[in-house]
């Protein structure tokens, strides 16, 4: 892979651990979801636009933006019980380690004898994540895997039947962003949103632009760089975010959790190049 391309997919990464951090580290971390969820429907708007997708796809979208609801409210629910150095790696690791079993029991895609080894690495990362007292987050973390795995199967059945992802995927924003906004006022009413929004909405919208700028990174990567090697290196972020939660958040058993995300980033790598 030459430099451009390692440069974008390895920013898609900091990015994408980064709107994570944000939501982690905010007064309410519900508040922050949502507002990251808008701020990405809001600046990919123009996308779809320029990128119109097809009638016959808006059941997809819909369904995609069901389960990326639910994905961010578990996810919330995981970030305010535990730490993002356990539920970032353990949710963005499992998710890969579950598509690929389904499609072992349900399409008989059993994988190759390098796949298996993956496979292994990725749960003996995960196991050493959740060693210790401290797993707080851990069960919500693994829901929050299957949501993961959920919409990729759909999005992935999606875009295979159309020219381009951009549209798509700024769709499914913006319907995560109608489905979520209600179930957000019945939660926290209205003034409790408006007062976080005043306190860390410049943040907010800074976690939204970094989770839609980390997809368009990553496509621009996978025009430049075979796709398998891009989805490998893409994988850096279960570090990153177990990075951040040591250094910045001072989360504890920080060395410990690096040494895990690194068994599950490199077992993730692994799966995707020869799986």
């Amino acid at each position: 892979m030459s430099a451009l391309p390692l440069i974008l997919v390895l920013s898609s990464a900091l990015l994408h651990a980064g709107w994570n951090l944000v939501v982690k580290s905010s007064s309410d971390s519900l508040v922050a979801g949502w507002a990251q969820v808008v701020s990405a429907a809001l600046v990919t708007t123009p996308l779809l636009i320029f990128n119109p997708i097809p009638a016959r796809i808006l059941p997809y979208v819909v369904l995609s933006a069901g389960v990326h609801t639910l994905y961010i409210s578990s996810l919330v629910a995981a970030y305010e019980r535990g730490n993002l150095s356990l539920v970032y790696p353990v949710a963005r690791g499992s998710a890969p380690l579950l598509v690929t079993l389904a499609a072992a029991i349900l399409l008989d895609d059993v994988p190759s004898p390098g796949g298996l080894a993956a496979i292994l690495l990725v749960v003996l990362g995960i196991l050493w994540l959740a060693k210790g007292t401290n797993r707080d987050g851990l069960g919500w973390a693994l829901i929050t895997a299957v949501t993961i795995a959920s919409y990729t199967v759909i999005d992935g059945a999606s875009v295979r039947t159309l020219d381009t992802a951009v549209g798509y995927t700024a769709a499914v924003f913006i319907g995560n962003a109608f489905i979520l906004t209600p179930i957000l006022l019945l939660r926290r009413g209205l003034a409790p949103i408006v007062d976080n929004l005043r306190a860390e909405g410049a943040r907010h919208l800074l976690g939204g632009t970094a989770s839609a700028a980390a997809y368009i990174l990553v496509l621009a990567a996978a025009r430049l760089a075979p796709l398998g090697l891009v989805s490998a290196f893409r994988e850096t972020s279960v570090v990153i975010g177990a990075l951040a939660g040591w250094l910045i958040l001072s989360e504890p058993d920080g060395p410990r959790r690096i040494r895990g995300a690194s068994l599950v980033a490199i077992g993730l790598a692994v799966l995707v190049l020869v799986g």
